[in-house]
Order: structure tokens, then C-alpha cells, then sequence
């Protein structure tokens, strides 16, 4: 199967570029019956040249880094029936795409999925699946079942909530997200047997207070536009 790959990174530093080609190449490795045609969104300084030989496109948008715009720039390129929304810093386990599948042929009225982080569920979140052999667990919670930083998306439920608001350029897409799956009636789940990690110490920055401004802004934002 063809699956399409969406991946929003920015190269600013030599660590930033080896970090986003080990996340592509561990999403080549991930599978053996899936091909993934991916397309990077670049943020930072032209580098092109050095993902040539692992990405089908490569698109450097002339404008200020907007989460959801970035995304909304790669959906005319899509053309397969599935597609990955993925942040550049993290790790694909072997088989976990195939995983979502498997859930997805138990359940097909689910198109919207996140895989599993072993480290963090183990530490937060796996009483969930306590007691349970539950390989799925059903629920539009953000960091529960919803994870901003990889989601899988069937084609035709992505269309029902595209193009993404790009009100939300930096905080609180995932929020959104959730409640444009919800208003439009897909159902989301987190698959407990797909692994992928979220290398998210790689990437994260201090919350400075102008980071913290922006984060209430934005969460007025949510609130405002869903009424919470």
C-alpha cells in the first residue's frame, strides 16, 4: 500500500537535519508492505540537497512558520488513501503502521489514529489498557489518544475537516484537531501495539514568557472558536 507522509521540520542546525533524516529513514525501514511518499515542509534554511534521496517532495514555503498553513501547503501533493501528519523528531518502530491497520480492519468506522509511546504511556497513561486486551483505545482526549505529533488519517475523513485553521499556527492545533474530528463525526483511536517515540527532548525549547503568551493567545483561541 501507498501511504502518504506529511513532515514539518525546520533545518537550522546540522543536529536538526540528521534528527529529520533519521526520522524519515526509520519511517522507510518501519515496513516492508507499505511505501511511504513523503513530503517535507521546510521552516528553516533551503537544505533540500540533503533529503533529496528520501523524500518525494520537498517544499520551502516564503512565509512565517504556521503550523496548520504548513500542513494545508502539503495536501495538494497527496494521492494515497492514507496519510501520516508527523513532527520531525521522532523514532518508527517496525510494523507500526501495519498495527493502525489491523485496528482498522477490526473497527473501519475509526479512520483517525495515533500510535503508542512506550515511555510516556508507561509513565502516564497505561491504566487505560490495564486489565485490558483492548488493542485499541477509543477517545478524542489530547495526550490521552490524540497525539499532535504523529497522526494517521484516512484521505477522505482529512478532507472532511481540510483545510486545517490556520488560526492555529504554533499551539492548540492538536486541540482543534480533536474537535473538527468530533463536530464532523470521525472517530479516533490510540493503538496500543503501534510504537512509534517521541523524541521530544530533542526538539523541546524553555517556555519563555513571550512562549507562554503565545500559548494563552492561542488557547483563547480554541476556547473562543468551540465555545469551552
Amino acid at each position: 500500500m501507498n501511504v502518504d507522509a506529511i513532515i514539518l521540520t525546520k533545518s537550522n542546525t546540522e543536529k536538526s537535519v540528521r534528527m529529520c533524516k533519521r526520522t524519515i529513514q526509520s519511517l522507510h525501514d518501519s515496513e516492508s508492505e507499505h511505501k511511504f511518499n513523503v513530503t517535507l515542509v521546510e521552516s528553516g534554511i533551503d537544505t533540500k540537497h540533503e533529503f533529496m534521496k528520501i523524500v518525494n517532495k520537498y517544499l520551502l514555503p516564503n512565509e512565517k512558520f504556521n503550523y496548520n498553513r504548513f500542513i494545508n501547503h502539503a495536501l495538494p501533493y497527496l494521492q494515497s488513501d492514507w496519510v501520516i501528519i508527523s513532527n520531525n523528531d521522532v523514532g518508527y518502530e517496525r510494523g507500526w503502521f501495519s498495527e493502525i491497520m489491523n485496528v482498522h480492519q477490526q473497527r473501519p468506522d475509526i479512520t483517525s489514529f495515533s500510535p503508542k509511546d512506550p515511555t510516556l504511556y508507561m509513565k502516564y497513561y497505561d491504566w487505560h489498557f490495564l486489565g485490558s486486551d483492548s488493542t485499541y483505545f477509543e477517545s478524542y482526549h489530547v495526550t490521552e489518544a490524540i497525539m499532535g505529533w504523529c497522526l494517521v488519517i484516512k484521505k477522505d475523513s482529512l478532507d472532511k475537516i481540510a483545510p486545517l485553521d490556520e488560526l492555529f499556527d504554533m499551539y492548540y492545533q492538536d486541540n482543534d484537531y480533536a474537535m473538527s474530528l468530533q463536530k464532523e463525526g470521525i472517530k479516533h483511536a490510540l493503538c496500543r501495539h503501534s510504537i512509534v517515540c517521541h523524541l521530544q527532548t530533542a526538539t523541546i525549547t524553555k517556555l519563555d514568557e513571550s512562549k507562554m503568551a503565545k500559548m494563552k493567545d492561542d488557547e483563547l483561541k480554541f476556547r473562543t472558536k468551540w465555545n469551552q
